[in-house]
């Protein structure tokens, strides 16, 4: 009897050799491609860059693709670019639109320069890129803006910089390319981006009316914190330290500024703490509000307003496809992300007729209400934007501060 048997799937990763001449290669569609010198920056970045290019067409190499490199091959923008992706797979592990961001602006770079030797991208190959980026729309049919271009244009500048780190080029392309002044108000076509206003508390008042008491808790919480809506999506009962003053304190596992040595303590108190409290009956490490529970309560509210009869049309848990068996249990993340928690806030701003806003706005009123109320330092220590190492001392003080903040935030 004769089996069929399934050909052998070819890896998306082949894996980096090391070959008795002392070189280091790797087996791509059928051919071996030899590197330079086993384990050099240079054989790892020319591997990265081959993988690269593997991957895009489909596992396939193209015919003319030289299999040895000539003694002196020179590093290229598309090694560069696919040895600093690989560096930034690790460091925005726990961002992945971050990484997609950096690896959109790295094809950028390789379908214009890629084959540059790395050398030669200087500061007017930059401005050519840049130039390329104030003129090109974004996903939504709008021109970028000045402040993103100039962001862009720093990233290039950070790859290039991690290129002189591993010391594929020298150090002098690094500094011509940061020669190349940024853009400024008024002496571009660039759009200028609008300032982030704070929403009116009416408005958000109103929009809590239509949000399902899950998104009404966060809502409740971030506007008397002016936490981040990141950080108040992470929060889990683990992080939060309840003290013997009656101060609660919560302590992000992670945020935005971890990466460089702070702490992040915001004082739950008052309004805040009389809306987490029923959220913290659950498992000490998971997420205190789940789209899970926000889902069942907006289902619960459609059956309650349904005027067809229960015993007619789709009943709940039994339609057309649990009928013919092909329904499966839907699956929900265990929190929320910052784009499901604003699309729900836009949603609900609409159907309540208020105006739109976004969760990221109330921080800023937050800001605005403790800043009138206690001044700039209680806004400052609330709001973690302290501008210098802290000391324990510090950290005392500063905590001090933000729970006098906390208690003059506004309620919904």
């Amino acid at each position: 009897m004769e089996l069929n048997r399934m050909p052998r799937q070819k890896a998306k990763l082949p894996k980096y050799h090391y070959h008795v001449s002392g070189q280091a290669r790797v087996y791509l569609d059928g051919r071996y491609f030899y590197l330079g010198t086993y384990d050099s920056p240079e054989s790892h970045a020319r591997y990265f860059a081959l993988c690269k290019e593997y991957q895009k067409d489909g596992c396939k190499m193209p015919e003319d693709s030289s299999t040895h490199p000539s003694e002196d091959a020179t590093i290229t923008v598309s090694c560069v670019t696919a040895e600093y992706l690989e560096f930034a797979k690790v460091k925005y592990a726990k961002s992945p639109g971050e990484y997609s961001k950096h690896e959109s602006l790295c094809d950028l770079l390789d379908d214009e320069y890629g084959d540059l030797p790395a050398v030669e991208f200087g500061p007017r190959r930059l401005s050519e890129i840049r130039d390329l980026l104030v003129a090109t729309k974004n996903r939504r049919g709008r021109h970028n803006t000045r402040h993103y271009i100039n962001q862009q244009v720093q990233i290039i500048v950070q790859v290039f910089k991690r290129a002189v780190a591993r010391e594929l080029v020298p150090v002098e392309v690094w500094t011509a390319l940061k020669a190349l002044d940024s853009l400024r108000e008024g002496e571009t076509v660039a759009n200028e981006s609008t300032d982030r206003e704070p929403v009116g508390i009416e408005a958000v008042r109103q929009t809590a009316e239509h949000l399902s008491p899950v998104l009404k808790t966060m809502v409740r919480i971030q506007a008397a914190t002016g936490m981040r809506p990141s950080e108040v999506l992470r929060m889990r009962p683990i992080d939060i330290d309840k003290r013997t003053d009656g101060v609660w304190v919560y302590r992000p596992n992670e945020h935005k500024t971890k990466r460089h040595g702070k702490k992040k303590q915001v004082p739950i108190v008052g309004d805040a703490q009389e809306a987490l409290e029923p959220y913290l009956n659950r498992e000490p490490t998971e997420y205190c509000f789940k789209p899970e529970e926000s889902a069942r309560w907006y289902q619960e509210q459609k059956s309650a307003k349904r005027k067809t009869p229960a015993n007619q049309g789709d009943r709940p848990g039994y339609n057309k496809r649990t009928r013919a068996g092909e329904s499966k249990p839907r699956e929900y993340s265990p929190k929320f992300n910052k784009d499901s928690y604003r699309k729900a806030i836009v949603r609900a701003a609409k159907k309540a007729g208020a105006e739109h806003w976004t969760p990221y706005q109330l921080r800023h009123t937050a800001a605005t209400a403790i800043r009138e109320a206690l001044g700039i330092e209680g806004a400052q220590a609330l709001l973690g934007h302290s501008k210098r190492q802290m000391t324990e001392h510090y950290a005392k003080e500063s905590l001090d501060k933000a729970i006098e903040a906390a208690k003059a935030g506004p309620k919904i």
